[in-house]
């Protein structure tokens, strides 16, 4: 008996022991972001063809040999992130967490481990992985820097990342803002107005389906979401041109549904759709 507790004691302590040397394995250095920042900033401002600069090999002029100072950044990054997919489709939520922890200096990757123990825990405490995005403009350029840090994609990207890390955070605060979980509209939108044109067509896409699936979403967030109209109308616009006009007033009638006589904020939300007929 005690013999079988014994080997017991020492099986669950070499899981633990493993899980924790699978914790110790995924990080980056602290300071990563700073750098790639300062690298930023050299070539220029982060515009489409700054940033082409920076995921590009060759494009930045560097002027030596040397491999990239970007593309060693990213090779980092996305070890980092096949590695902390991997233990988290292999090992328990406390090895994430303890990942996590060690990670925590470096704000994109806090960022993506908040989600990814947000995943792991069944998408039921979204609170630490929002607050781990900065409000504000600040927490939208992190998107989109974590956009170009982790392109191009590695050759067999991770089944947590088929899309990369940046959009899959885009999809996971867009489920929260179809949820409407606190906060969930501001950082979804703040986001969506530092997009490049390729995120803001990606975006679009989902904000048809919360229009036309969350009217309730759309009215009980519309003093966040009336500060990016010309956003919304494009969308609005783009559906118009696609879809037959019983389905743009099905969705105005879905709207108006979810307006109170006593709501000041529904005329200008069903302008978007046009005049009733």
């Amino acid at each position: 008996m005690r013999r079988s507790l014994g080997l017991l004691f020492l099986a669950l302590l070499a899981s633990t022991a493993a899980a924790a040397a699978d914790a110790a394995a995924c990080g980056v250095r602290k300071g990563l972001y700073e750098n790639w920042l300062a690298f930023a900033k050299r070539v220029g401002p982060r515009t489409t063809v700054a940033q082409d600069a920076l995921v590009a090999p060759g494009m930045a002029n560097r002027g030596d040999a040397e491999p990239p100072k970007h593309t060693e950044i990213g090779r980092e990054y996305n070890a980092f992130f096949q590695c902390l997919s991997n233990l988290a489709e292999q090992t328990s939520g406390e090895a994430v967490e303890s990942c996590c922890q060690q990670a925590g200096a470096d704000p994109l990757a806090s960022l993506v481990c908040r989600m990814i123990v947000y995943l792991k825990n069944g998408r039921t405490v979204s609170k630490d992985f929002l607050d781990a995005l900065p409000p504000g403009k600040k927490g939208a350029q992190m998107i989109w820097d974590l956009d170009a840090i982790a392109s191009p994609l590695p050759a067999e990207p991770s089944k947590m990342f088929p899309k990369g890390p940046a959009y899959k955070l885009i999809d996971e605060l867009f489920l929260m803002l179809l949820d409407d979980r606190e906060n969930a509209a501001a950082k979804y939108f703040t986001v969506l107005s530092s997009a490049s044109a390729t995120g803001e067509r990606y975006m679009g896409s989902q904000l048809q389906v919360l229009l036309r699936e969350s009217p309730a979403v759309v009215v009980k967030e519309w003093p966040v979401l009336r500060k990016y109209q010309p956003q919304l109308k494009k969308v609005v616009s783009d559906m118009t041109a696609a879809l037959p006009a019983v389905e743009l007033k099905k969705m105005r009638q879905g709207l108006a549904g979810f307006c109170p006589a006593d709501n000041l904020d529904c005329p200008e939300i069903l302008k978007l759709f046009g005049r009733s007929e």
